[in-house]
């Protein structure tokens, strides 16, 4: 059985057990880099919440000889949970004085999200695409938003560069950077560590939640002051679309081996939709301005990007 053939049994079963009060169908939903996730989308006709239960693993879980009457009441069990969502204040969200302090940004790549980029506001900066979204509140313990789009700039009557600015001031204090010595996150894994370090040092950089925290790279004076601090100009490794990875450039003397580095684990370790960019970046102190790192040694792109390019 095909995954969509498998997609539509799932449905048409659900649709027998919830009956005329719910409408399920099968939802598509494009993820970051254009991943495509397919999944079962379950509305009680007195809601306007509809959880989106993602069907891969269930998948795989029917191939490898799983009862269809335990996915089934996995999926039952799922929505149960679910089935109210975040407490979010979907009344306000036409309202702009309500919205500006909580419109943030994060980072994605560019050319994976060509698509995407058409449908929603975005701010260019060297091969990644700012996206702006607006907080709506937590949801069990998670951060929760809804990504701004251009219907709601027609909606707000305001224009991309306003919500540009806003998410610039707000992401700072809504998604506060977090800083840790790869000894800490090591150590967080259970992984033993000496006493002293071994290599280059490297720090992780993201927000405190690590989620999509790679965004802290354009935070003003973030790398400026990591930078001053080791007294050197760094080497920014995109590790996801969730952290960074920073060394100290005084500390490499083959920049092309980093380049390596990012290939391999984006190809080995990371999932497709949380690749951020298999570029190397430079942070220079002189400049404050981040480039790609274009070839071996200390050939850089020609003209760095501006901080900011409205698209």
């Amino acid at each position: 059985m095909s995954f969509d053939e498998f997609n539509e049994m799932i449905r048409s079963k659900l649709s027998g057990i919830c009956g005329k009060e719910f409408s399920v169908s099968v939802y598509e939903a494009l993820k970051n880099n254009s991943v495509v996730h397919k999944g079962i989308s379950i509305k009680d006709n007195d809601n306007n919440i509809a959880p989106t239960i993602y069907m891969d693993e269930f998948y795989t879980d029917y191939c490898d000889g799983r009862d269809i009457d335990d996915i089934i009441n996995d999926i039952l069990r799922i929505y149960s949970a679910n089935r109210k969502g975040p407490d979010i204040e979907t009344g306000r969200f036409a309202d702009f004085e309500w919205v500006n302090d909580r419109i943030y940004f994060k980072v994605i790549n560019a050319e994976r999200n060509r698509s995407l980029l058409q449908q929603i506001p975005h701010s260019l900066k060297l091969d990644l695409a700012l996206v702006y979204g607006v907080y709506m509140g937590n949801y069990r313990g998670s951060f929760s938003s809804v990504l701004i789009r251009n219907e709601h700039l027609k909606m707000w009557k305001t224009d991309q560069r306003k919500v540009m600015e806003l998410a610039m001031r707000n992401t700072p204090d809504l998604l506060p950077c977090g800083l840790w010595t790869m000894k800490d996150v090591l150590k967080e894994m259970g992984v033993p560590v000496g006493e002293t370090e071994c290599g280059s040092p490297m720090y992780i950089l993201s927000n405190r939640d690590r989620v999509n925290g790679a965004g802290v790279m354009f935070y003003d004076g973030i790398l400026g002051k990591l930078a001053d601090d080791l007294m050197s100009d760094l080497y920014i490794l995109p590790s996801s679309v969730h952290e960074l990875i920073a060394v100290p450039a005084s500390e490499i003397m083959c920049p092309g081996e980093l380049r390596d580095m990012i290939a391999d684990v984006n190809d080995t370790q990371v999932s497709a939709e949380e690749i951020l960019s298999y570029s190397l970046y430079e942070y220079r102190r002189k400049n404050d301005s981040i480039d790609i790192v274009t070839a071996e040694g200390d050939e850089k792109a020609a003209t760095a990007a501006p901080l900011y390019h409205i698209c």
